[in-house]
């Protein structure tokens, strides 16, 4: 007969925390006695969102083997549910005070109305100047008096709101943890008694996770921009992260798997596939969905070699950040803001316009990426002169030294403006007579700045893409600005203090009149 085991239940303290993009491993420890034999190790109140075959556990001791390492759920506790119903309760003595404040609001400008409406003196009755300044004294008097009050209970009614609002959350907390946690069950053997043996033991755990945010803070009195690299880091899994160190990982432990192999390429007659002999449809996705969970499965074991390796700051195929000191993240799914990385950037600053569509001068900023790692898609914060310019999106990862553009948002001090100043149409041939329309466009751009600038202006001309349609270009001629192959005209120009510039954009096209073309304004 074998003996029962001996039972522990030990307090586990949080350890550490890495938080990926779209989940999070929590690394615990605790340290307890060990008695000769089996032993049953009971760690409870783990979040429900923990992924369960992503549990590894360690134990440091002279003669000790893990045997087993197991997950059971166990429903909301006395205690638990006591405060629940307190939560519940406070939260209907609120609702009753709320209640009655509105009352009393309501029951007080009911009062004011009845002041406004009121007939104070009979039809009969001889009424004095003395009397009617009496009364107005009085009216005003009571509405202030009534405002006061109204005033007062509203402030009241603010503080009653907020702490309604935070007891919500708190609810909203325990409803989202399914009312029920996990407990991880350790079996381990012992050779010999143990006075103390130290366990260490990691999960992955879903909601929770990290995004990048970017600053970039320009001053148009130089050319060095500030740049600096945050994480916004969320967490909704029940547990509040209190002094905890917390590493932010850029790796995706679970897109994490094998490169999959290229399969034969056949050609052959079509054959439509017959379902049903002796498989339903129903059967088929049965089958379908046991593969799938077997591969899940698979993935999560592969996986669990992985996440031990992410210790060091700089991996081969992914960045660490391990955040200074002790933190604390609350489970409340709010963002919680820290600086990863700051530098300093040298930057082109110029401006740029494109005024066939927004007749605007935008200030532009091109730089490299100053960091050894690569920016990852986010939202970058543009900060010019000291105030918030705009946000702005990064798109596709930024590796370092790459160049960037940024907008740093519209100068108001330029003022551009674009206009059709000529449109005609003429007809050419003695036989067969041709179709010639031509444009005339002006750019006019005044500075209001007290500094010479720089800007780019770009335009376009069409292009033709057919041989019966001709474009002539009169100007600008190619020494005056660079025009592609598709049609882009851009200028570089310089533009001194509150001088005011000119461009001319002149061109025909020429057609066979019997024919249609499109693509002309």
């Amino acid at each position: 007969t074998h003996a029962q085991p001996n039972i522990i239940e030990p307090a586990a303290g949080l350890k550490n925390v890495v938080v990926y993009t779209d989940r999070a491993m929590i690394k615990k420890e605790a340290s307890f006695p060990l008695k000769k034999g089996e032993n049953l190790i009971k760690i409870s109140g783990i979040t429900p969102q923990m992924i369960d075959q992503s549990i590894q556990a360690s134990i440091l001791g002279k003669d000790i083997l893990i045997t087993e390492v197991k997950v059971e759920e166990t429903y909301l506790g006395k205690i638990q549910q006591e405060q629940l119903q307190k939560l519940q309760s406070r939260m209907d003595k609120l609702d009753e005070q709320i209640q009655k404040g509105e009352n009393q609001i309501q029951a007080i400008r009911v009062s004011s109305d009845f002041y406004g409406k009121a007939t104070p003196f009979p039809s009969n009755q001889r009424v004095l100047p003395a009397d009617v300044d009496a009364y107005a004294k009085f009216i005003e008097k009571s509405l202030n008096e009534n405002n006061t009050r109204i005033t007062a209970i509203h402030s009241g009614l603010k503080k009653l709101i907020a702490e309604k609002a935070a007891i919500e959350l708190e609810l909203k907390n325990q409803e989202n943890n399914k009312s029920y946690t996990k407990n991880i069950l350790i079996s381990a053997l012992s050779l010999s008694d143990q006075t103390k043996t130290d366990l260490t033991f990691s999960y992955l755990t879903l909601e929770a996770g990290w995004y990048p945010q970017y600053d970039i803070r320009a001053n148009p009195e130089n050319t060095s921009i500030d740049l600096g690299y945050f994480a916004g880091i969320w967490q909704f899994t029940g547990e509040d992260w209190k002094n905890v160190s917390v590493e932010v990982s850029t790796s995706r432990p679970a897109v994490y798997g094998n490169i999959p192999e290229l399969s034969e390429w056949y050609v052959d007659i079509y054959s439509p596939e017959i379902y049903g002999k002796g498989r339903s449809a129903l059967m088929q996705l049965e089958s379908f969905s046991e593969e799938d969970k077997s591969m899940e499965t698979k993935s999560a074991a592969e996986m669990n070699d992985f996440f031990e390796k992410t210790e060091i700051q700089e991996g081969s195929t992914s960045f660490s950040f391990l955040l200074p000191g002790k933190i604390d993240i609350l489970s409340d799914g709010q963002p919680h803001r820290f600086s990863i990385a700051t530098s300093k950037a040298e930057a082109k600053i110029m401006y740029s316009s494109t005024p066939i569509y927004t007749q605007a001068a935008y200030l532009k900023a091109t730089l490299k990426n100053p960091f050894t790692f690569p920016l990852l898609a986010g939202t970058m914060n543009v900060f010019y002169d000291q105030k918030l310019a705009g946000s702005t999106p990064i798109l596709k990862n930024i590796l370092p030294d790459d160049e960037m553009n940024v907008s740093l948002g519209i100068d108001e001090g330029i003022k551009i403006e674009r206009k059709l100043q000529n449109k005609y149409t003429e007809y050419a041939g003695v036989f067969t007579r041709d179709t010639k329309v031509n444009y005339e466009y002006k750019i006019t751009l005044t500075s209001g700045k007290s500094k010479p600038i720089a800007i780019d202006l770009i335009d376009r001309i069409p292009v033709s893409r057919n041989e019966k349609i001709k474009i002539t270009v009169d100007s600008p001629k190619n020494q005056e600005a660079e025009i592609s192959e598709t049609g882009i005209v851009t200028w570089h120009l310089n533009i001194a203090p509150t001088e005011k510039k000119e461009i001319i954009i002149k061109f025909s096209v020429e057609y066979p009149k019997d024919i249609n073309i499109t693509g002309l304004e």
